[in-house]
C-alpha cells in the first residue's frame, strides 16, 4: 500500500470511531491481508473436503500465500469448479504489495522461459503485476514432478521463494 493510502485509510479510520455514535462501537479495523487469506482458505478446503478431496490445511504466510505439503496433488476439475466461489476470495497477492520493478519483471519473464525450457512449453508470461495467471494448463499441471522439477530447476529466479497466480477469467 502506498504511504498517501494508508494515511487516507488512518484518517477515516479515526473518523469513523470519532463520529460513532455513544453506545455503539466504533467501526473495526479491516482484517490483515493474512487473517482474510486464512479465512478464505479455510472455505476452499471445507468445500474440498465436502467435495470428496481430502486436503490438508495449507500454512498461510504473512502476505496470505497458502503453501501445501509437495505431496498434495491437483484436486480433481469437478473440485475446482465446486470451489471456484472460495477460490475467488482468496486474496491475490503480490510479494510485498508493491508494484514490481523492472528486474522483477525481467526475472519473471526468465523463470517463465526457464521453466519452459524444462518440460513445461504452456507456462506464461507473467502478468503486469508480477503474478503469473493460472492458465488451464498450468491448472492442469499442479505440482506434478515435471512441474516440481521443472520450479527447482529454476529457482534462481524466483526472489521470495514463490510464485504467485492469480485467476483467469472466462
Amino acid at each position: 500500500m502506498k504511504p498517501i493510502k494508508l494515511v487516507l485509510a488512518a484518517t477515516a479510520l479515526v473518523l469513523l470511531a470519532a463520529c460513532s455514535a455513544p453506545g455503539h462501537p466504533a467501526a473495526q479495523p479491516t482484517p490483515s491481508i493474512h487473517d482474510r487469506a486464512v479465512a478464505a482458505w479455510q472455505k476452499v478446503v471445507q468445500c474440498a473436503r465436502e467435495h470428496g478431496y481430502d486436503v490438508p490445511d495449507p500454512q498461510i504466510d504473512d502476505q496470505g500465500n497458502a503453501t501445501f505439503p509437495d505431496t498434495v496433488q491437483k484436486p480433481p476439475d469437478a473440485v475446482i469448479q465446486a470451489c471456484q466461489r472460495y477460490l475467488d476470495q482468496v486474496p491475490n497477492q503480490n510479494h510485498d504489495g508493491d508494484r514490481p520493478t523492472a528486474a522483477d519483471i525481467r526475472d519473471g519473464r526468465r523463470l517463465a522461459e526457464c521453466i519452459r525450457q524444462h518440460g513445461e512449453p504452456n507456462f506464461p508470461d507473467p502478468n503486469p503485476d508480477g503474478t503469473f495467471p493460472a492458465t488451464p494448463a498450468v491448472q492442469a499441471e499442479g505440482k506434478s514432478a515435471t512441474m516440481v522439477a521443472a520450479v527447482q530447476a529454476c529457482a534462481q529466479y524466483m526472489h521470495s521463494g514463490h510464485i504467485y497466480f492469480t485467476p483467469v477469467n472466462g
